[in-house]
């Protein structure tokens, strides 16, 4: 059930589309462990992106999860940072160092994302709604103990961070 689109530029060899595929789709199930994680590739030729108006410029990647809601924030983050260095990786991003009007910078790979929350009455599987799929309910019941399990930790982030010197 949960769902991810990633726009990503065109050119990327097969293997590194399935490796991309498989590891984000690991990366979800981890997160929500529900069955029939499904992982869309969209791909763009420069021709077809702009960046603050310009055109073909480098493409940045995006990732729209299409998923359930009750995930704590600690659990996106985490998901959001495996699923980010997936595709930097997969897409050969650097790391760019930005400057911010305070005179600080961040460093970043560019890798968007974005989670839109469906609740279970606004989904379906066959002629079953999500609400009353018992593959659903157990799968986030699941989910929802191994993050209650789960210690605190202070995020690491990959895209956003201070620079390392």
């Amino acid at each position: 059930m949960p769902i991810a689109y990633l726009d990503v530029p065109s050119g990327l060899a097969l293997d590194v589309k399935t490796r991309l595929v498989k590891e984000v789709a690991e990366s979800i199930h981890d997160a929500y462990l529900i069955p029939d994680t499904r992982v869309f590739l969209r791909e763009w030729l420069g021709e077809q992106t702009g960046i603050d108006g310009e055109l073909a410029r480098p493409m940045r990647p995006i990732c729209n999860f299409v998923v359930p809601p009750g995930l704590s924030v600690e659990a996106k983050r985490q998901l959001v940072n495996q699923v980010s260095s997936t595709i930097a990786k997969a897409c050969n991003l650097p790391r760019e160092e930005v400057p911010l009007p305070s005179g600080k910078k961040v460093r970043t790979r560019w890798v968007l994302a974005f989670f839109s929350e469906y609740p279970l009455e606004q989904a379906a599987l066959d002629d079953l709604m999500a609400f009353e799929n018992p593959m659903v309910l157990e799968s986030m019941e699941l989910a929802l103990q191994k993050q209650k399990r789960q210690p605190r930790r202070v995020a690491e982030t990959d895209s956003l961070d201070a620079p390392r010197d």
